[in-house]
C-alpha cells in the first residue's frame, strides 16, 4: 500500500529525468531548508518510452488520492524560455504543453544543476562526502559542479528567507592545467580539439580524452574504451594507463573546482554531483583532488576555509526540484 501523505504541508510532483532513467515522486515540503519526504518514488526507462509524457501518465495512473496540481522536473539538458532539451535521448519538453495537458496549475522546467544546486542546504552529513573539512561554519555562496555528459555548474546564495540559485557556464571556461601531466595531456589534446575548456576533460568523454593522450605521450596503442570501462579497470588496478587517467581526472577535478570557488567567491562551500563521481568515489577521496582544489596561491588563505563535499545522495535533484517549487527563483 502506498504511504499516506500528511496533510498539513504541500505536495509537489518532481522528476529527475536523464538520457537513461526517469524518477519520479511526490515531494512534501515543510520548509526551505529542510528535506522533503518523497513519496510514491518510481523509476522507468526513459528508452522504453517514446516520450515523457508517456512515463508521467504510466505514473499518475499509480498514484492514490489526489494528485497535485504543481511540478517541477529537472532535465538533463539546456532549459531555455520554458523549454527543454534532454540531450541523450533527444527528447523536448515544453513547459506550457505540459502544464496543459496534465491539467497543472503550477509546472517548472529546470536543468539538473539547478535542481542539484537548490538541494545543497537540505542534505545531511550521510548525504555527502567530505573531500576537504575548511571552515566550521562556512557562510556565503555555494558553488556546485561536476562532470557528467557535459560539466554542469551553478551558484546558490542565500537571501532573506530563501535561496536563489544562479545557473553558470563555468564548463566552457578555458582549462589552465597545473602540473606536468596535466600540461602534458592538455597540450596534447589541444592538437585536435584547439581550445580546451573544462568540459572538454572534465566529462564522460574527457576522460576518453586523457585516455587517449596519455596513450600518445607513452606510445601505447589505445583500447576501445569507453568511460566506464576505464574508470573500473583503473579501479581494479587492471591497466597503468587507465589508472594514470583516472588519477589525472582527478587532479583536473581538483583544479578547476579550485577555480571556480574563487571565480564564483563560492565562501559557503563547494559540492561536486554529476552522473561521474559516485561511480568513483573512494578513488577521488584517496587521488590528489584536494591538493589540486587547494593549490591557488596567492589566494591558498581563502581555499582554506571553502569546504568541498561530493553529493551521495542519488535523490539530490529530486530534493532540490522540490524546494524549487516552493518559491521558483530563475528564469530559463
Amino acid at each position: 500500500m502506498a504511504a499516506k501523505q500528511p496533510t498539513h504541508t504541500s505536495s509537489v510532483l518532481v522528476a529527475d529525468i536523464g538520457g537513461t532513467n526517469a524518477r519520479l515522486a511526490v515531494a512534501v515540503c515543510s520548509s526551505a531548508e529542510s528535506k522533503p519526504i518523497l513519496l510514491y518514488y518510481k523509476t522507468y526507462t526513459c528508452a522504453e518510452f517514446s516520450n515523457f509524457s508517456s512515463i508521467l501518465h504510466t505514473y499518475l495512473s499509480t498514484l492514490e488520492g489526489d494528485i497535485p496540481t504543481e511540478a517541477c522536473l529537472a532535465v538533463a539538458g539546456p532549459v531555455s524560455k520554458g523549454k527543454a532539451h534532454i540531450t541523450n535521448i533527444g527528447w523536448h519538453l515544453d513547459q506550457a504543453a505540459l502544464k496543459h495537458e496534465f491539467g497543472l496549475v503550477e509546472l517548472l522546467l529546470a536543468n539538473d544543476f539547478e535542481a542539484l544546486a537548490r538541494s545543497a542546504p537540505a542534505l545531511n552529513m550521510e548525504d555527502v562526502t567530505v573531500l576537504y573539512k575548511g571552515s566550521d561554519n562556512p557562510v556565503g555562496a555555494i558553488s556546485i559542479m561536476g562532470p557528467g555528459t557535459g560539466f554542469g555548474s551553478a551558484i546558490l546564495v542565500k537571501h532573506d528567507h530563501n535561496y536563489t540559485v544562479v545557473p553558470t557556464e563555468a564548463g566552457h571556461m578555458s582549462f589552465i592545467p597545473l602540473g606536468k601531466d596535466a600540461v602534458d595531456v592538455w597540450a596534447e589534446v589541444s592538437k585536435t580539439i584547439g581550445r580546451v575548456t573544462t568540459e572538454t576533460l572534465l566529462c564522460g568523454a574527457g576522460i576518453t580524452r586523457i585516455y587517449k593522450a596519455i596513450c600518445a605521450l607513452e606510445n601505447v596503442a589505445p583500447k576501445e574504451y569507453d568511460p566506464k570501462t576505464i574508470s573500473i579497470q583503473a579501479l581494479e588496478n587492471k591497466d597503468s594507463i587507465c589508472l594514470k587517467t583516472l588519477s589525472v581526472f582527478c587532479s583536473m577535478l581538483g583544479d578547476a573546482a579550485g577555480d571556480i570557488a574563487l571565480a564564483q567567491g563560492a565562501t559557503g562551500g563547494v559540492y561536486l554531483g554529476g552522473g561521474i563521481l559516485p561511480q568513483i568515489a573512494d578513488f577521488i577521496v584517496t587521488s590528489q583532488f584536494t591538493n589540486h582544489f587547494l593549490n591557488k596561491a596567492p589566494m591558498e588563505n581563502m581555499l582554506a576555509k571553502i569546504p568541498a563535499y561530493m553529493i551521495t545522495e542519488k535523490d539530490a535533484a529530486l530534493y532540490g526540484a522540490a524546494l524549487l517549487s516552493q518559491t521558483p527563483t530563475t528564469t530559463s
